[in-house]
């Protein structure tokens, strides 16, 4: 079966931009609006499949990884397992000894494993299958890299600062690796404003400026909430309103940027990094078709998957409880069956939440 690079025509080389620009072409030739045959349709999938993990940077090196393990790549320094010290006492004859080709088999088929399962979002798998890499071998540094990505997703930060410190120091000429932990110490640790020079500006802490913007934001959510109390509009669609649709709407997306601003939440890709995978809905995707359909459902729905799998994301809880909130909040506030808001309004506040969480992402510097 081919690669993604394979669908794409590509080399594991390929640049972003040739990457979007093939995909561009070959959507073209094969959308089932233009190509009806049924070879078409199954090729339009496999693009689509390709492109969405290679066109993020991060699920595409995890990918490459993963491809590299399958195809066998023995002289890779970055897999290979590092080899020990002699040891000072010989083993007893009567314990069998492990060679070294057997327990560097079985190193890259655990890191392959962790791999797979960080790519499918099975968080939990891919912690439990990394920390076994690190008893198999405690000085390769992928087992401690895979461990901090599980940990970063999962919003852990010290965890997983600990966790890329100690990978770089095994491998300190690795460039991905430094990147990662470059990117989290700069998330973690507080900014402070530059002052331009030769210009008298008013120099405020940034604890204020971020209490000043929360404030506004937050002032005008409960702006719309009372303005949904005293002026709720004329019910034309059952019980609701055109003004609530639009209360409701502004309210989750301010909410949703405003969260993401001040770093409540991590970024977006983050919190929700499960992609489609072999023609299989990601457990993101299916949270966030089901909030479309019944916010309450979707929140019951995640609870128990994090209880059960033990991959409880806190940026995803703290989202679903201020919608829950807000929407409560709503209902109570609108003066027109306050039941029917509360079951079915989280809905469209959760992914006006989710809108304006994007955008706070995409203008983040």
């Amino acid at each position: 079966m081919q690669n993604h690079y394979e669908v794409l025509g590509l080399s594991m080389h390929a640049t972003q931009e040739a990457i979007r620009r093939r995909y561009r072409e070959l959507v073209r030739q094969y959308h089932p609006d233009v190509n009806p045959s049924p070879e078409a349709k199954e090729m339009f999938l496999r693009i689509q499949e390709a492109y969405q993990v290679l066109s993020d940077p991060e699920r595409r090196k995890h990918y490459d990884a993963l491809l590299r393990l399958q195809m066998g790549e023995p002289a890779s320094a970055r897999y290979s397992q590092p080899r020990s010290q002699p040891s000072r006492s010989q083993p007893s004859s009567s314990q069998p000894k492990r060679t070294a080709p057997s327990l560097d088999e079985e190193l890259r088929r655990v890191i392959m494993q962790a791999e797979r399962a960080f790519i499918q979002g099975r968080l939990q798998d891919a912690l439990a299958l990394a920390k076994q890499a690190t008893r198999l071998a405690p000085r390769h540094p992928k087992g401690h890299e895979i461990i901090g990505d599980v940990y970063r997703v999962q919003g852990h930060y010290d965890a997983a600062l600990n966790a890329y410190s100690y990978a770089i120091q095994l491998d300190p000429n690795n460039p991905d690796l430094q990147r990662k932990l470059d990117s989290l110490i700069e998330r973690t640790r507080p900014k402070s404003p530059a002052t331009p020079k030769g210009r008298a500006v008013l120099s405020l802490p940034a604890e204020w400026k971020l209490f000043a913007a929360q404030s506004l934001g937050w002032g005008a959510v409960l702006f719309l909430g009372a303005l949904a109390y005293t002026v709720p509009g004329t019910p034309v669609l059952g019980r609701w309103s055109v003004p609530l649709l639009v209360y409701l709407g502004l309210s989750g997306f301010l909410v949703g940027f405003l969260m993401a601003v001040s770093r409540w939440v991590a970024p977006l890709s983050e919190a929700f990094p499960w992609r489609r995978r072999k023609g299989q809905l990601s457990a993101g995707a299916v949270l966030v078709m089901l909030a479309a359909l019944c916010f309450p459902l979707a929140a019951l729905l995640y609870t128990l998957l994090a209880l059960t799998q033990n991959s409880l994301s806190r940026s995803v809880a703290r989202v679903f409880t201020v919608c829950g909130a807000l929407t409560l909040a709503f209902a109570f506030a609108y003066p027109y069956d306050w039941l029917y808001i509360a079951l079915f309004g989280g809905n469209l506040v959760f992914l006006s939440m989710l809108v304006g969480w994007y955008l706070a992402d995409q203008l983040a510097p």
